[in-house]
């Protein structure tokens, strides 16, 4: 294809801060294609230095689980969109330094297909999440399987995909000097895929495994619910995930193989094709990419089916808002959930009527649903709009949800809580024009588009593909995010729907509504068990005669909207700045770091506080309290600061390791006004709290720690780090002490958390040091805090694991879950530049090795990862399989790990020196990747302050031992740590599988569904007697009030939980036991920067309110 057999659409309109470059593309087979040429300048990382290089590559990320415990660095592979995460890179500098080579951005591509699970023939449902799984299975020019995928992660990219209702999503992102070689393995794919019937055998099982993994997720049990109540010959009563039912049982192989191509060649057509490219390159560069690549994928003249002859009116049967559904969820919840039936929304896209509705509706600040509610404690948390999912909203309707989270008391009170709701939606339709509101939050809308911050381009792709879809070609970029006008007529229409008693009615919760003795009916897919009774009049009686409400009221004018967006560093004359944050302050009591922006110019900031507390690792119980106080305190300020968040700004106060964490981050005009607000509510909450309070917000808490508990990994992890950390209390000892946490407890917690703290404090971005020392000021003169006497509570130290293999294994909590999550971790020792580089190194090497070998070819699992973990300073790495206990046992699967492992260092013995060198060189690269936004600089540096390592210049250390790193002396590493240093920790946490099936055989999950029913007992997940007297005595508990026997339950079975040991290999059946006679490593810790000499002593004094 020539440039002149290019249609040139209109051009998207963008901000005025948006230095990127556009082209919207038609090309001849139909593709339509949004070309994205990014010549901004980088924001320059002035710490590192490199050779030239157009390559760019972005770090996979340096996750920080509970901050300042563990960080990752993460090379999981995995297949969902809901897995990818975006990068963290050392990078802080002056934007007036020299532009130095070196400093990267990635590219980055999408394409969407217009195809999803809607139009897959009913007789093969999943099919279309499954026809996305074979698509990667190797190309006639590229046949072997994964190769596109194991080129993208050589290169120091991702890749990834995901079905929709609608849709099909591919995307992936590399360093630009391989963009061309990637788009070309890539397009291989949609051209003329594989997709062999041996590769389909083993693929289905990934899907199935994929289904097992979210088959215990409450919003996906609550979507299949609501699709079984699809119209018949409507297109959303399918299921969507697909399983081993759906793909396997009464289908031929050879048919079903047939029906893949069959459905390729029908729907994965480009003129049915969406594309998105962004890069550095010059935007001529690549439109001739575009068209060398995408020109020749196959165009096949179909059109997607047209959903628009369903009626949204009769989407759903009667029974949809005729009945009420009781539920019975996985997790310990309580919720009321309304959900109207609307027509697409696609269509009002320009006046937005639906997110207006869902800010009014969601709103939770003074005069609000959610305020009224909270303040009788009978809800914590209320949700409401159109979920973004396809589902909830596509081409024939849009659901518009109000979700309400009850505490026993909302639940005691629902029909209460029902006059509310009825009440605030029908306050909408009497109170007259919504015009004074709606424009104030256009004013917001218009603000965020113009100080917008880049985005990844892995990120950005993937947003603006599906905008390329649904908005006409000016407003790819602004369809999603503006108001663009008022429109009455559409507001009206909509109000007037949401005031029609037709909505479905829903209440998820354990306990039993009265008049429901059973949960009697059961959906197919998830086996969601509920029950339905006809709408109540007495409810139809309240929605007629819903009362005014004086507590009721509009959102007033918003406080906290920005008017001064004043950039500092401009008015200072923009001079150099250093390139690390600087600390301006250190005193027994706090420090105080801060960095003025002179790189993202947005008129924005960052703040981090760090409120370290002796009292939080005094015991398990005092630990609780502390997430008790932490959410307390949210509760006490959240009616006054919500205007804020709908004003742009943001912030999350949590619990962590050892003690109380706030970040706040948006417009910096008025962002201490709530650093103030919570320091106000850390002092005064203690003299608000009463019995009532306690018990709704102790009960909630216990809720919580549940639903964590009940989850295989969040197990995992939580015994893992129980392990390694020399203070740490495993959550169920938490969920424990809550029911003893009275009254005269949490007061006493509540006055004496602030009266002796130590805070480290971050502040970044368009700031002034005096307004820094303000802040901070502000803070110290609420608390009033004083040192902390007992140190030795708030070091973070290591435990170090002896020699040899170690195994901790217990079953999972809900008996109902088929997943088995296993980790083997290995600890290194003390970490340096040196050591994590190497690891690094190694991660990058084994990743698609360690995918291929356990995923594709053995189908162990979904998802596979290996992972570099720091824990306080002592380095490490893990591999973790997440199985199911259905297919393969847990022991098996961890020899499997181990096989792998031994395998390593024959992978690296055998690599060819070039190969080993392009790899070294792309991790190099991902390293230079610049921070895109100045929350992600300000995090990365949060980090090196609160783990008091201070290497803010650590991707330049990184980078210089990398360059000289030789495949020698990784070989070596491993050889030492294997041979004369291996210490391995085994956490397995080991699902359950029905009672009437035996184990599997060791490499069953190979094996047919009908195959894997016939096992043999391996020892790795053997039951014990104690197990099978439990649940007898489970069953008569079960006569009993239902909630409190699960928890009681929950209780019993952790209390015996680790398994006694199997074979030869030790067993940790006592965590505190086997820690007791373990060393600790000591914590080394860094000296930071010196003190700025020019710290004047007089603001230092006036910082701790002492001038």
């Amino acid at each position: 294809m020539t440039m002149d057999q290019v249609k040139y659409l209109e051009t998207p309109i963008k901000s005025e801060a948006d230095k990127k470059l556009y082209k919207n593309l038609l090309l001849s087979n139909g593709l339509r294609a949004l070309i994205i040429s990014d010549p901004s300048p980088v924001p320059h990382d002035g710490f590192t230095t490199s050779e030239s290089s157009s390559a760019s590559a972005e770090e996979k990320p340096a996750e920080k689980n509970g901050e300042g415990a563990e960080s990752t660095s993460s090379s999981s592979v995995v297949t969902t969109s809901d897995e990818t995460t975006t990068s963290s890179t050392d990078s802080s500098g002056s934007s007036d330094s020299a532009s130095e080579e070196g400093d990267e951005k990635l590219a980055a591509c999408a394409l969407m297909i217009d195809y999803g699970s809607f139009a897959e023939p009913q007789k093969y449902q999943g099919l279309a999440h499954f026809l996305e799984h074979m698509i990667f299975m190797g190309s006639e020019k590229y046949p072997e399987e994964n190769i596109f995928d194991a080129h993208i992660k050589k290169c120091g990219g991702f890749s990834n995909a995901n079905t929709d209702c609608e849709d099909t999503l591919f995307y992936f992102e590399v360093a630009e000097k391989h963009l061309d070689s990637s788009l070309d393995y890539f397009t291989a794919l949609m051209k003329a895929p594989l997709m062999k019937q041996e590769a389909m055998q083993r693929e289905r099982m990934s899907v199935d495994s994929e289904f097992q993994q979210i088959a215990q997720d409450d919003e996906t049990r609550r979507d299949q619910l609501l699709a079984s109540l699809a119209t018949k010959g409507f297109p959303h009563g399918t299921f969507s995930w697909g399983n081993m039912k759906s793909l396997k049982e009464n289908i031929n192989d050879d048919d079903l193989h047939k029906v893949l191509h069959e459905v390729r060649k029908e729907h994965y057509g480009a003129n049915r094709m969406y594309a998105v490219l962004q890069a550095r390159l010059p935007i001529d560069e690549l439109e001739s990419l575009v068209i060398r690549h995408f020109s020749d994928i196959p165009c096949n003249n179909n059109v997607a089916p047209d959903l628009s002859v369903f009626s949204y009116k009769n989407a759903f049967r009667p029974e949809f808002h005729e009945q009420v559904f009781f539920v019975k969820p996985v997790e310990n919840e309580c919720k009321l959930e309304l959900t109207w039936v609307l027509p697409s929304v696609h269509q009002y896209y320009r006046s937005n009527p639906d997110q207006f509705l869902s800010y009014l509706l969601g709103y939770e600040g003074r005069g609000s649903l959610c305020a009224y509610l909270r303040r009788r404690l009978w809800a914590l948390h209320l949700i409401a709009g159109i979920d973004e999912n396809g589902f909830d909203t596509n081409s024939m309707y849009a659901l518009f949800n109000v979700c309400i989270y009850l505490t026993d008391e909302g639940f005691a009170h629902i029909d209460e809580v029902l006059a509310a709701t009825f009440a605030y939606v029908k306050l909408f339709s009497d109170c007259g024009s919504l015009k004074t509101v709606y424009e104030e939050q256009q004013r917001i809308e218009d603000t965020g588009f113009r100080f917008q911050a880049q985005r990844p381009a892995f990120d950005n792709v993937q947003q603006l593909v599906y905008n390329c879809k649904y908005f006409p070609p000016k407003d790819i970029l602004t369809g999603k995010d503006l108001y663009y006008e008022y429109k009455e007529e559409d507001l009206k229409e909509m109000i007037s729907l949401l005031n029609e008693f037709k909505f479905n009615l829903m209440i998820t919760s354990r306990d039993k509504y009265e008049g429901i003795d059973a949960y009697d009916k059961q959906e197919d897919w998830f086996g969601t068990e509920y029950a339905t009774i006809p709408m109540p009049d007495k409810w139809r009686k309240l929605w007629d005669e819903a009362p005014t409400i004086p507590e009721l009221f509009l959102p007033e004018p918003n406080r906290f909207v920005t008017q001064d967006f004043t950039l500092f560093w401009h008015e200072a004359g923009k001079p150099e700045l250093p390139l690390a944050p600087k600390k301006l302050l250190k005193t027994d009591t706090c420090e105080l770091w801060f960095r003025q922006d002179d790189k993202y110019e947005l008129p924005e900031a960052h703040m981090a506080f760090y409120f370290i507390s002796p009292l939080q690792r005094k015991s398990a119980k005092n630990d609780a309290m502390s997430t008790l106080y932490e959410e307390l305190v949210k509760f006490h300020v959240c009616e006054d600061l919500y205007p804020a968040i709908s004003a742009g700004l943001s912030y999350t106060f949590n619990a962590n390791e050892k003690g109380l964490l706030l970040k706040v981050s948006g417009y910096n005009e008025k962002l201490h006004l709530i650093v103030e607000a919570i320091a106000d509510g850390m002092v005064n909450v203690a003299e608000t709290l009463n019995d009532d309070i306690l018990g709704a917000f102790r009960k909630n808490q216990r809720k919580t720690y549940f639903n964590t508990l009940i989850k295989p990994r969040a197990l995992n992890r939580d015994v893992r780090l129980c392990v390694l950390e020399h203070i740490r209390w495993l959550m169920i000892d938490k969920y424990k002490c809550l029911n003893d946490v009275t009254l005269e407890d949490l007061r006493d917690f509540a006055s004496q958390f602030p009266r002796e703290l130590y805070i480290q404090a971050l502040i970044q971005g368009n700031y002034t040091e005096e307004s820094a020392h303000n802040v901070l000021n502000s803070v110290i003169s609420r608390l009033n805090c004083k040192p902390i006497k007992e140190r030795h509570l708030v070091e973070d130290r290591t435990i170090q694991l002896p020699l040899g293999s170690h195994v901790i294994r217990c079953h999972a909590l809900n008996e109902d879950d088929t997943n088995t999550v296993i980790t083997n971790f290995y600890q290194i020792g003390p970490n340096t530049v040196r050591v994590e580089s190497i690891l690094d190194l190694m991660m990058m090497f084994v990743d698609e090795p360690l995918f291929d070998q356990l995923r594709t070819k053995e189908q162990l699992g979904y998802h596979v990862g290996a992972t570099v973990r720091i824990n306080y300073g002592i380095a490490g790495y893990s591999i973790m399989v997440n199985s199911q206990e259905t297919k393969t046992t847990a022991a098996y699967v961890e020899g499997r790990i181990e096989a792998f492992r031994s395998k390593m260092l024959q992978i690296l013995r055998q690599m060819p020196d070039d190969e080993y060198e392009h790899t070294r060189d792309s991790l190099i690269k991902l390293k230079l990747v610049a921070d895109m936004a100045l929350t992600t600089e300000a995090s990365r540096n949060w980090d090196e302050i609160i783990n008091e390592d201070y290497q803010f210049d650590r991707r330049r250390r990184q980078i210089e031992v990398l360059r000289s790193l030789a495949k020698s002396e990784i070989i070596d590493f491993l050889l030492e740590t294997d041979t004369k240093n291996l210490r391995k920790l085994s956490v397995q946490v080991i699902g359950h599988r029905p009672a009437d099936m035996p184990e599997p055989q060791p490499g069953q999950q190979t094996l047919s569904s009908e195959e894997e029913a016939t096992t043999e007992t391996t020892s790795g997940s053997e039951r014990s007697d104690e197990d099978d007297e439990e649940d007898e005595e489970d069953d008569e508990d079960e006569e009993e009030e239902e909630e409190d026997d699960l928890f009681a339950a929950l209780e019993n079975k952790l209390n015996i939980v680790f398994l006694p040991k199997v074979g030869e290999e030790p067993t940790i059946v006592d965590i505190a036991d086997f820690k007791k006679c373990l060393e600790v490593y000591p914590r080394r810790k860094l000296e930071p920067v010196e003190e700025d000499e020019t710290t004047c002593a007089a603001r230092i004094e006036d910082a701790i309110g002492k001038a």
